[in-house]
């Protein structure tokens, strides 16, 4: 995979002119029984957002009360500093992983990430995300990354990859007939005043049962969910017409332009006016969302 290349790791510091998607660190890195290698997330003081694979060997990724055990082809993603911890376990003789830390504007991605497929994610070496991750190895290794804005567009390309594979890994997923019924329902009625009950009376089940099971199913609630599509569809019309945010806020299903803005702007990181003008940002979340 990587072989033709030099094992070792590069950290990336530019000045910004405004707030970016940034890649901040790339590296291959072989871990041994005779390492002392242990990442404790409740100690870290940098704050990123990590994306690590697994090329060989064995680790561990405790997260949640779970503890996930690591084999090749396996890749994980964590929010730094957070409430985590990986580790070569002492069953394993190596661990040789290759990894990618990105700035805190990944955190809106990397948050609806743990929420739906959660933070292990499988792959495998030939894969397009990894061969991406590989290509911007290649270009750090040439320094081939020289500036602010090849850095953000290596680190918007990565996302756009990840984040399309872990939607594919959630559609495959099949769902009960009752969570199918509701999803369905929220992607038509969107733009209307529903909530929790109308989604449970379409499903047929009570609004406790069907909150449960569809936490359990989709990652998030029913409610949850709701909002992402309005904000989806909301973000696609930011860019796609040229509608003001109350034409926009009424055509999603939310109550006015000022609601819609604040939960736009606790969601994305930036106000619905500064996301029309971003069109990098709407690529990739377009991705996310639709």
């Amino acid at each position: 995979m990587l072989s033709h290349l030099p094992q070792t790791s590069f950290s990336f510091r530019f000045i910004m002119p405004m707030p970016m998607l940034m890649l901040k660190g790339i590296g291959w890195q072989l871990n041994n029984e005779s390492d002392e290698y242990v990442w404790d997330g409740n100690k870290r003081k940098d704050e990123n957002c990590l994306f690590q694979f697994t090329i060989s060997g064995e680790g561990e990724l405790e997260m949640g009360g779970r503890l996930y055990h690591l084999k090749a082809g396996d890749a994980f993603i964590i929010e730094i500093p957070s409430d985590h911890c990986y580790r070569l376990p002492s069953y394993s003789e190596k661990w040789e992983v290759f990894y990618l830390e990105f700035s805190k504007e990944a955190l809106p991605f990397w948050r609806h990430l743990l929420s739906t497929i959660g933070p292990v994610i499988p792959t495998h070496s030939d894969s397009i995300l990894i061969q991406s991750a590989c290509k911007i190895y290649e270009a750090a290794v040439n320094d081939h990354i020289k500036n602010v804005y090849q850095c953000s567009n290596y680190a918007y390309q990565f996302v756009m990859e990840l984040v399309s594979l872990a939607y594919q890994l959630q559609k495959s997923k099949p769902l009960p007939s009752q969570i199918e019924l509701c999803k369905q329902f929220i992607d038509k009625h969107y733009a209307e005043p529903i909530g929790l009950k109308e989604m449970a009376e379409e499903a047929g089940i009570s609004t406790f049962y069907l909150t449960r099971e569809f936490e359990k199913k989709i990652g998030i609630s029913p409610t949850h969910y709701l909002i992402e599509v309005r904000l989806g569809k909301a973000a696609n019309l930011l860019v796609s017409s040229t509608g003001n945010l109350e034409q926009i806020a009424n055509q999603t299903g939310f109550s006015c332009a000022n609601y819609f803005g604040k939960v736009f702007k606790k969601r994305m990181g930036i106000s619905p006016d500064q996301f029309r003008k971003n069109t990098n940002a709407y690529d990739v979340n377009r991705i996310l969302f639709e």
